[in-house]
């Protein structure tokens, strides 16, 4: 792996690459990322996308709940927070802690904030899966690829990169509310994490010069309330399920909407025209589960 010396020095793998970096975007003509991708294509337009880019968005308090198990849990990233020795907020001295420690790029953590955190990473390290798959790899590697359709530069940054058997397996870890079968679903599909599978995969393959299916991928998940559950998952990829039944190839679905993702950025970039909604005066017509919902209103009112 390239060591990060302060300049891009071109398409690998990049394991101590400081964070901030990464996301304000190494690559001279700049990259994209699947996160930022998920912008590209409806619900939302390419313009949301290029002021994402341009405006990056602070950190919210779920996002630096996050962080912190991510650190304790990857063993890496524990600088960024700043440990404060104050029961709450309330008073002025707290409050000027706080702020001082944001201003320097840091966040800020209160004890019960780092007691939470670390009860929520030791249910993880623990777990008799899920805990074996953050020991003896690489956290938070980096890597940057040329699509070879469209000739842009991807990159992608990994949680966790570990070899199972001499398998590259990719952990992607992940905290939730809810980390059941049911509910996890509808968060791959309502984020985009069956997008997140086909575009690791294929940026690693491209740095290790493999098949991008020589390649596994795993999501590892905590709940952030007590017990702390932990589940670990990988989405479907047509291979055949319990009993040889087939199953839904929901990773190609993504990584088709990726390559599509990546056509829209190719051609936004080229022509320097990102749009938003149509400017034309469109019809609208109300879903079939909302004229439904009103017709049982009406019906019920005329009862």
């Amino acid at each position: 792996m390239p060591e990060w010396t302060g300049a891009f020095a071109g398409e690998g793998l990049y394991p101590n690459l400081p964070e901030d970096l990464y996301h304000r975007d190494v690559v001279p003509e700049g990259s994209l990322s699947v996160t930022s991708s998920k912008l590209l294509l409806p619900p939302s337009v390419p313009a949301k996308f290029k002021w994402a880019r341009e405006h990056p968005h602070k950190s919210t308090s779920a996002m630096d709940d996050g962080t912190r198990v991510h650190a304790l849990v990857l063993g890496k990233g524990e600088e960024h927070l700043e440990l404060l020795d104050f029961p709450n907020y309330r008073t002025d001295k707290a409050k000027d802690a706080r702020d001082a420690a944001i201003a320097a790029g840091k966040i800020p953590t209160l004890p019960n904030e780092w007691e939470e955190a670390r009860k929520i990473a030791d249910s993880v390290l623990s777990h008799s899966t899920t805990g074996g798959l953050f020991t003896d790899g690489d956290a938070e590697v980096s890597m940057f690829w040329v699509d070879p359709e469209f000739d842009i530069w991807l990159r992608g940054r990994m949680d966790y990169l570990i070899y199972v058997d001499g398998r590259p397996t990719i952990v992607d870890f992940k905290t939730s509310a809810d980390a059941s079968p049911e509910e996890f679903t509808r968060s791959v599909y309502k984020y985009g994490y069956h997008r997140q599978d086909p575009h690791y995969r294929e940026g690693l393959a491209a740095c290790l010069k493999c098949e991008w299916d020589d390649i596994d991928f795993v999501f590892a998940v905590v709940e952030t309330e007590p017990p702390y559950l932990v589940a670990t998952y990988y989405v479907s990829d047509g291979s055949p399920g319990e009993y040889g039944a087939p199953t839904p190839d929901d990773v190609e679905r993504g990584r088709e909407q990726n390559r599509i993702a990546r056509e829209v950025y190719a051609d936004c970039s080229q022509s320097g025209n990102w749009p938003g909604y149509s400017e034309e005066i469109e019809r609208l017509e109300l879903r079939h589960y909302d004229r439904q919902q009103m017709k049982r209103e009406i019906d019920d009112w005329h009862k």
